[in-house]
């Protein structure tokens, strides 16, 4: 089941696929973000990212790492994740937040 607050932040916020009621449903981003960073830490993150001075927010030698850190452990990715297959779709809204840390 998915944390309220997390899910706040990473799904409502960021992620396309989002969809109200399905909380038994989450990405390997949304694991990722949730086990590694807190409440704290994930809203900081954001603020910063939303500052002027803060760099690019295009990270796109990012993309191999958040494969290998994240994608590779992700249920959607045996099962159909369409950024992945033919970049039909934009990934994941935790893949979004990931991609800034790497920034």
């Amino acid at each position: 089941m998915k944390d309220k607050a997390y899910t706040g932040i990473i799904c409502k916020k960021f992620c396309s696929f989002y969809k109200e009621g399905k909380e038994d449903l989450y990405c390997g981003t949304y694991s990722f973000l949730k086990n590694n960073l807190t409440l704290r830490e994930l809203r900081s993150v954001l603020e910063l990212s939303e500052k002027p001075d803060c760099p690019s927010k295009s990270a796109p030698n990012t993309d191999e790492e958040i494969r290998s850190l994240v994608c590779e452990k992700c249920d959607f990715l045996i099962d159909g994740c369409d950024f992945r297959e033919d970049s039909s779709h934009p990934p994941c809204g935790g893949y979004h937040i990931i991609e800034m840390l790497l920034s």
